[in-house]
């Protein structure tokens, strides 16, 4: 089940967003004036190979590779390969935080 993190920090610049998280998925979600989801972010595979799907109105879908940055603990997003579609979705209707 994905939990959200209340009080997100807001980035001055960006739209507004929200933010969600379970053991293997974190979740960020950008809305637009209206309140309308306008772009979103979904890191998977948190513990072991960590991807990310991407997606926004103005630049479609983008799927990453989560590699650490030249600082620790700074993740730097290149070019994924293909998105395993149907095995994020099993993960994703299938968490239990019990």
């Amino acid at each position: 089940m994905l939990r959200e993190i209340r009080n997100t920090r807001q980035i001055e610049g960006e739209p507004p967003r929200k933010w969600y998280f379970a053991r293997q998925l974190d979740l960020v979600v950008w809305f637009d004036p209206e309140g309308k989801p306008a772009a979103f972010q979904l890191a998977y595979d948190k513990h072991r190979d960590e991807q990310s799907v991407a997606w926004s109105a103005e630049r479609g879908y983008r799927h990453y590779r989560v590699e650490t940055g030249p600082r620790a603990g700074t993740p730097l997003l290149a070019p994924g390969g293909r998105f395993p579609r149907d095995r994020v979705l099993a993960v994703c209707f299938a968490i239990d935080e019990t």
